[in-house]
């Protein structure tokens, strides 16, 4: 009888702490509010997290600290649970994350189109043509994503489209970050004075 009423005790105090924690990310990030920064979303959770727990372990309870300590455990891997499931509804309300492979994919047609024209022009007919076909491929990835997303069908054809722009779009993202670091720091450091004795 003391167990069971110990156990409904931890049980009401990690219900009421995650409540807490809910209901504080809730007036953050939740239903229509707008899109809020990753950083600090985390940030919020963080606090909100601490306080969740502060109050659980204020909350007078039965069966002392060891018996406690269960309780508290599971009740931080439910707020880790539900933080997931908040950056989850926050991302879905980033309109850039939405059109990011659409975007990805007509930036690549636009660049092979020009690059297709470009070889055309110099007398590259061969390398023209080949850039053609990746345009006709790149049409048909881009219009296979519309037809997934309005029709919610061939779910695992989208998500790999997505998440080829997604690589495409890290990588492209790497290599204008690097060439932009090795400027900035070129520019501040200062390149030694070019002698043209050695040149």
């Amino acid at each position: 009888m003391l167990q069971a009423t110990a156990e409904a005790n931890n049980l009401a105090a990690a219900a009421s702490a995650k409540d807490m924690y809910y209901n504080n990310m809730e007036e953050v990030c939740g239903g229509e509010k707008p899109y809020l920064s990753p950083d600090i979303l985390e940030e919020k959770h963080c606090e909100f997290r601490q306080l969740a727990l502060d109050h659980f372990k204020k909350i007078k309870k039965m069966g002392g600290k060891d018996f406690s300590l269960r309780y508290q455990e599971e009740l931080e891997a439910e707020i880790k649970e539900l933080y997931e499931n908040f950056c989850k509804h926050n991302n879905s309300k980033n309109i850039f994350s939405t059109f990011r492979t659409p975007a990805v994919l007509f930036v690549g047609i636009v660049i092979l189109y020009i690059a297709s024209g470009l070889t055309g022009f110099i007398g590259l007919e061969v390398v023209a043509q080949l850039f053609n076909c990746m345009v006709g491929l790149l049409l048909i990835a881009l219009l296979t994503w519309g037809y997934i997303r309005y029709s919610g069908q061939y779910r695992e054809l989208g998500g790999a489209i997505d998440s080829g722009a997604a690589y495409v779009l890290e990588q492209a993202t790497s290599h204008i970050g690097n060439s932009t670091q090795a400027a900035v720091r070129d520019a501040v450091v200062g390149k030694p004075p070019v002698d043209k004795k050695d040149q």
